[in-house]
């Protein structure tokens, strides 16, 4: 598969403070790659350095296959937004695209329609933008990405801020993006359970290091519902478990505690066959593993 960013051994150091340590990362054509950390945990940082606002320390960055000199030309077919644009409150999404268009040398002026009807602007022809929404004020941020036709977004917390529709407009937009238009997305947030329903990959970073890196099959496993069982005798209850279900999934764990991970739709049959055995069952629940605490368990700590 195509890589769109590559990174080799890339740190950044501030007053002697290493804010991203030795960092490898590939983003593949096609993909929608959450990058989620805690508040500080470096991803402004990284981001900056994508867009050529930071230098990088040490290390090596490539779009689309260049780096160092030659990487200007590639960087023209990636769209930033890395910071909340600075629009001109008083003009209209049509005026502030248009001076922003000339700025960049986009010479078409019908992409300044095209990229308001993607981003469903193309209605509030007459409303200035400090009468917009928070959710409108982030879509045109990301119709101002769109200007130059870029095969790749990198959005830094698009959806901070924003109420639960905003959310669920900015989600459908990058989905449409990604899907129709075949853009590549690269987004950070630290809103896992949003970013559960956009992404196709998961990057978790603490401190500058990447702890975690899950496709989304990975972790749609990881949060399936499993049951949770406390009995007095579990080598009797895995040996029923083993003989009434032969593809029985479970796992035996400290203070006669069992999971079993499938036939969680039977857990009643489960608990019957237990019970009829003179298995005393102490705790019987259905849970989700809560990936909110588990990857907050990943990224949480000190800092920098």
């Amino acid at each position: 598969m195509d890589s769109i960013i590559q990174t080799y051994q890339l740190t950044k150091t501030f007053k002697n403070e290493e804010i991203i340590e030795p960092l490898d990362f590939t983003l593949r054509k096609g993909e929608i790659c959450a990058l989620i950390g805690k508040n500080g945990a470096g991803k402004s940082t990284f981001f900056k350095m994508l867009a050529g606002q930071l230098m990088p320390t040490t290390g090596d960055i490539q779009l689309f296959g260049k780096s160092g000199k030659k990487i200007g030309k590639s960087k023209k077919r990636m769209g930033f937004m890395i910071e909340t644009p600075e629009f001109f409150p008083d003009f209209t999404a049509t005026q502030n695209l248009e001076y922003f268009r000339i700025q960049r040398g986009v010479t078409e002026k019908k992409r300044i329609y095209e990229v308001l009807q993607i981003v469903d602007l193309a209605n509030q022809k007459k409303k200035r933008f400090k009468d917009y929404s928070m959710g409108m004020k982030q879509r045109l941020g990301i119709a101002l990405c769109l200007l130059s036709s870029p095969d790749c977004l990198v959005l830094d917390e698009p959806i901070n801020g924003l109420d639960a529709e905003g959310i669920m407009e900015i989600r459908k937009l990058l989905l449409k993006l990604n899907q129709e238009k075949q853009i590549t997305i690269l987004v950070s947030s630290h809103i896992l359970t949003e970013l559960q329903l956009l992404a196709t990959r998961f990057v978790f970073l603490k401190n500058g290091v990447i702890v975690d890196d899950l496709s989304k099959q990975t972790l749609d496993e990881k949060s399936k519902k499993q049951i949770h069982l406390k009995v007095d005798d579990v080598a009797k209850a895995a040996r029923l478990l083993e003989q009434g279900y032969a593809d029985i999934q479970y796992k035996i764990l400290p203070d006669h505690l069992i999971t079993i991970q499938n036939h969680v739709e039977e857990g009643g049959e489960i608990n019957r066959l237990l019970i009829d055995n003179e298995v005393f069952v102490m705790e019987f629940r259905m849970e989700a593993l809560n990936l909110e605490e588990y990857f907050l368990g990943l990224v949480e700590g000190n800092e920098k």
